[in-house]
């Protein structure tokens, strides 16, 4: 029988059943999640019912107590079993298991870890650097907005620049919103002042990601 590791934790198996404790231990040891309240769970019991009631059917769930072989201690499922509890702990850790026994089954065994948390990283900026990313935030939203009216009569006329300026000036929304998002969380402690380079601010701060019209009246 292939073994199964489930995120560096090796899942013993007995019986054709495999050990609920070891996928706990696998899915992080949370007390909320322990087999017993797996067990316990209705959805769990009519699964169990719906298992063992079928034609060929095999022991669903053994709860082993005591006994000489501490190791056959705990909770022993079958692998539709393994699959509910992984999905009701949660679909990331559901997927890491399923894939885990596709690759069993084809005896590929391989290890399965959930995705790296993204890498964050910290600088330092000056106010002066903060206005700046500002300012060429609210260019490339002018400069979109502009490609925007001229667009039309350049595809009117012919002009073999139409296309670029077409890409000019849809093709960055993601980018604008992600970025208007980014600024507007680090510039949150400054005020919009009419006197300085702050008064960027009116139109970072008046910006509608969801809006499909103009944000500007400066064009």
């Amino acid at each position: 029988m292939s073994n199964l590791t489930i995120l560096k934790t090796s899942i013993r198996q007995s019986d054709n059943l495999y050990s609920l404790n070891d996928l706990h231990i696998a899915s992080g040891n949370d007390p909320k999640h322990r087999p017993t309240y797996f067990v316990k769970n209705q959805q769990t019991q009519d699964l169990v019912n719906e298992i063992e009631r079928c034609e060929n059917s095999h022991i669903a769930i053994k709860v082993v107590k005591g006994g000489r072989n501490p190791e056959l201690q705990g909770t022993w499922v079958c692998e539709e079993l393994v699959l509910s509890y992984a999905m009701w702990i949660s679909p990331k850790f559901h997927l890491i298991v399923l894939r885990a026994f596709l690759a069993m089954q084809r005896n590929q065994p391989q290890q399965l870890s959930l995705p790296e948390p993204e890498k964050k990283y910290t600088f330092e900026f000056t106010e002066y650097d903060l206005q700046q990313l500002v300012w060429a935030w609210f260019a490339l939203l002018r400069g979109m907005e502009l490609c925007q009216v001229l667009h039309p009569a350049l595809k009117q006329i012919g002009s073999h620049y139409a296309a670029s300026v077409y890409s000019m000036a849809y093709e960055y929304r993601s980018t604008l919103r992600h970025a208007h998002n980014v600024l507007t969380r680090i510039t949150a402690q400054f005020e919009c002042e009419q006197g300085n380079n702050w008064r960027v601010l009116k139109y970072l701060r008046a910006y509608d990601p969801k809006s499909t019209g103009f944000q500007l009246d400066i064009l």
